[in-house]
């Protein structure tokens, strides 16, 4: 039996009533995964997003120097909502960091759902917003603290590099 308090948790969920949360429960599936195994691949069709119950997903790049972890998430986190926003092909691979539960919500049922329930698309996309927004601004800090190192760290020992 699956503790259906992870949806008031979840950042994505949190600020739907509780009928509005039943009907995400409904749409949805929980699937275990092994450490180790592939939920998707950068370029599969973005089929649904997933919330981790246990356990935690590792979110990678693939690199010519191999595999580069772009964030492990943990319980309450979601991925795949870019599915939400655009048709395109995943962005990244999804990997089972060690042992886990997902909730999967499947893209053509949420679609349905929340065109049909005007009030829990609103409350999504306020909350994708917010998280997107909150993702955005860490991305900056990164990218700042990388071309902080690389301009004065002692990538260049005979001086800082120039800025493009």
């Amino acid at each position: 039996m699956i503790d259906t308090l992870f949806l008031t948790r979840s950042p994505l969920f949190r600020n739907l009533d509780e009928a509005e949360r039943a009907q995400i429960l409904m749409i949805g599936q929980v699937r275990q995964v092994r450490a180790g195994e592939v939920i998707f691949r950068e370029g599969d069709a973005g089929d649904g997003l997933f919330i981790v119950l246990k356990g935690s997903v590792r979110i990678s790049k693939r690199s010519a120097t191999g595999e580069e972890a772009l964030a492990v998430l943990a319980p309450p986190a979601f991925f795949g909502e870019m599915a939400l926003i655009d048709l395109a092909a995943r962005a990244a691979d999804a990997i089972a960091n060690d042992d886990s539960e997902l909730f999967f919500i499947p893209l053509q049922d949420l679609r349905a759902l929340i065109e049909a329930q005007h009030k829990i698309a609103l409350k999504l996309l306020y909350a994708l917003c917010e998280v997107l927004a909150q993702r955005l601004r860490e991305t900056n800090d990164r990218y700042m603290s990388i071309f902080t190192i690389a301009q004065w760290g002692g990538a260049n020992p005979g001086g800082p590099l120039p800025v493009p």
